[in-house]
């Protein structure tokens, strides 16, 4: 037992006694209870930004929202045409050559000419 746990204790002694009594650290949860969470930096509270919106409602602007996107969307058209362009068609003539003929005819003998390379 300890000496003054039966006494009663006059004010002077426990006044002398107090100076020397160490309170018991306070557990965690009191003491976020008591003075609360420190704040997170600015950088990190502003990312944590929520808003609570009820189900159908979140669902009821998704689909007004696919519908003004569907109805107001640029449309693109796609279309093909058929376009005559005159051809023009030269003709070369050549001084040191008779013009060829206009229709072209089929070879009625072959002679064929061997040449070969000179450095052979």
């Amino acid at each position: 037992m300890e000496p003054f746990e039966k006494q009663d204790l006059s004010d002077r002694e426990l006044d002398n006694l107090l100076p020397e009594w160490k309170a018991p650290e306070a557990p965690a949860r009191l003491r976020a209870a008591v003075f609360g969470e420190p704040a997170p930096p600015w950088w990190r509270r502003m990312w944590s930004v929520s808003v609570r919106v009820p189900l159908p409602a979140a669902c009821a602007v998704l689909v007004l929202a696919a519908l003004a996107l569907w109805r107001w969307a640029p449309r693109v058209v796609v279309e093909t045409r058929t376009v005559e362009v005159p051809v023009v068609q030269e003709k070369m003539v050549y001084r040191d050559r008779p013009a060829a003929p206009t229709a072209w005819r089929p070879v009625t003998e072959l002679q064929p000419r061997i040449i070969r390379s000179r450095n052979q």
